[in-house]
């Protein structure tokens, strides 16, 4: 069984732990300042008291980016991706977010596909701007209408 709860600074090892092993984004004293902002929300998937995702945004007045997403690679394909994404959708409700953004890379196509399927359109570019030299897709999804 899987549980889904608000993570805090304390968790930071555990989460650089699981970005090491998936997309690499920050080191650990960027999860820790991360994790200390008041206006970021953070969640992970909890198996057996053990993170094996994780889902972070930040609240930007009515808009909301989402700023991490990752499953720990022995746990992928059961379904925790969407979980973590539900409750970003629950939590952005409660905070009557309009909209919420994100990048990601045009070669990813997995996370592309997980995107589209929850209502994310690509909504810009930015060319050629990792380190691989992918292109970021900016993408939004409308919560709320004006």
């Amino acid at each position: 069984m899987y549980l889904v709860k608000k993570i805090t600074r304390k968790e930071s090892q555990e989460c650089h732990e699981i970005d090491l092993m998936t997309i690499k984004l920050w080191n650990l004293k960027q999860w820790e300042k991360e994790l200390r902002k008041n206006y970021v929300y953070a969640f992970a998937c909890f198996r057996n008291y053990q993170i094996v995702g994780i889902c972070v945004f930040q609240k930007i007045f009515c808009n909301a980016e989402l700023t991490y997403l990752s499953i720990h690679p022995t746990f992928k394909r059961r379904g925790l991706g969407k979980k973590l994404l539900k409750e970003t959708f629950k939590q952005c409700e409660s905070f009557a977010i309009e909209k919420i953004q994100l990048e990601v890379s045009d070669k990813n196509l997995d996370a592309l596909n997980f995107y589209h399927a929850f209502g994310f359109k690509t909504i810009g570019i930015r060319k050629k701007y990792y380190k691989d030299g992918s292109n970021a897709l900016l993408q939004e999804k409308k919560l709320l209408k004006k």
